[in-house]
């Protein structure tokens, strides 16, 4: 069993993407200007560093399913689009979380490393600050009233996770620690933070060859690592998931005695289902989207699961890349029938907008989808390093 170290001041970083660390710090403002509030849809990404500088455009291929039943009304309802960031107050939006608030009713916007209050209504309160901005991928929850936060970081040459906990009512720092993966089998990037029977898991990608996994990478050689911690952030078992073989962008929620793990066979393929029990026992599973990637927000309101995910259709064939992304909203019901698929951006290669890393929040009748969409250059094909944080609402029609 591995203890969580407290992590000191003067940690040395080892990261990534050095742009994205800078915009990253760049981010932390606390310049709270007023957020503008659009009534129109946004858009979808992936990360910049898998795509090479081309000229080439994408052939678009037409995957999604049909977004409802024939003659069903739609279940899923735009409300509004809200842009969180802006150029002049917080240049870089990126993993950005909605979250709702139960002691001050009201939802928080975590970004990059910075946070905004909202009202119900989605206007801002005022009420804005900084967070940690030592790493450069991050990831956001809140359970009950308290705000978990995760970035990458390392310690005496050591990567791992730096990991806050926050009164998300009042902005107490309650714990700062770090843990360390002590593995290069075990990635730290884009973390997915989540809530799973009772307990905090802390996740990224598993391979065996250090290396991201493609078509030829043998199964049992590639998943993810679960990282599982108490609510007082006391370490609690490690548990690597290969079977079936997937990739990190994932999300995990636990119902009725079940893990459901949503995520992805490959970058380039499908977003699948896995279900395991309590012994984490696989249970199997199916394709949910083809053409799909980073289903990294998952909720479930008692008869229905919403899956906020990454549509890779419009793609270069063959090859993938460039592709240009779309960040949809799928509902299904309790066993993973598509019941309805919408697009929550609509961007064509031509817009020069590529979104990423989608969330979903529900409150009330309500689906609150938060994503970031940076600017393309149209000549590289390279995304710029500044996101903008997006929260989409859309409102459930019918039971």
């Amino acid at each position: 069993m591995r203890a969580a170290t407290v992590s000191g001041k003067g940690l040395s970083m080892v990261l990534a993407l050095v742009a994205t660390v800078t915009l990253l710090v760049a981010g932390c403002s606390t310049n709270s200007s007023v957020i503008s509030t659009q009534a129109v849809p946004a858009t979808a990404g992936a990360p910049s560093t898998t795509v090479p500088p081309t000229t080439q455009v994408p052939t678009t291929t037409s995957s999604v399913p049909p977004t409802q039943p024939p003659g069903q009304p739609p279940l899923l309802s735009l409300v509004q689009t809200v842009e969180v960031t802006s150029e002049a107050d917080y240049p870089y939006g990126g993993f950005v979380r909605i979250n709702y608030v139960p002691a001050s009713d009201r939802f928080v916007v975590t970004f990059g490393c910075a946070y905004r209050e909202y009202d119900l209504g989605m206007v801002p309160t005022g009420v804005s600050g900084d967070l940690n901005c030592e790493g450069a991928d991050a990831g956001f929850l809140v359970v009950d009233n308290s705000l978990f936060h995760v970035t990458q970081a390392a310690q005496a040459g050591t990567e791992g996770w730096r990991i806050f906990k926050y009164d998300a009512a009042t902005w107490e720092l309650l714990t700062d620690t770090f843990f360390p993966l002590g593995s290069q089998r075990l990635d730290n990037g884009d973390p997915m933070v989540a809530y799973v029977n009772g307990r905090i898991d802390i996740s990224s990608g598993y391979t065996v060859t250090e290396e991201p996994p493609d078509a030829d990478t043998p199964a049992g050689e590639y998943g993810t690592h679960h990282q599982f911690f108490s609510l007082d952030l006391q370490f609690l078992e490690e548990r690597i998931i290969a079977e079936p073989p997937h990739i990190h962008g994932h999300y995990m929620v636990f119902v009725d005695g079940i893990y459901y793990l949503i995520t992805a066979n490959l970058y380039t393929e499908d977003v699948i289902l896995a279900k395991y029990d309590t012994e984490w026992n696989y249970l199997g599973g199916k394709t949910l989207i083809p053409q799909a990637h980073f289903s990294t927000g998952v909720v479930f309101d008692g008869q229905r699961f919403y899956v906020a995910y990454t549509d890779t259709s419009q793609r270069t064939e063959p090859g993938f890349f460039p592709v240009a992304l779309n960040i949809h909203l799928a509902a299904f019901d309790r066993d993973w029938n598509l019941v309805e698929d919408v697009a929550v951006t609509d961007f064509s290669w031509e817009d020069g907008r590529q979104p990423g890393r989608p969330w979903v929040t529900l409150h009330a009748n309500r689906l609150y989808v938060s994503y970031d969409v940076d600017v393309v250059d149209p000549a590289t094909h390279q995304e710029q390093f500044r996101p903008r944080a997006m929260v989409s609402v859309y409102e459930l029609t019918r039971p």
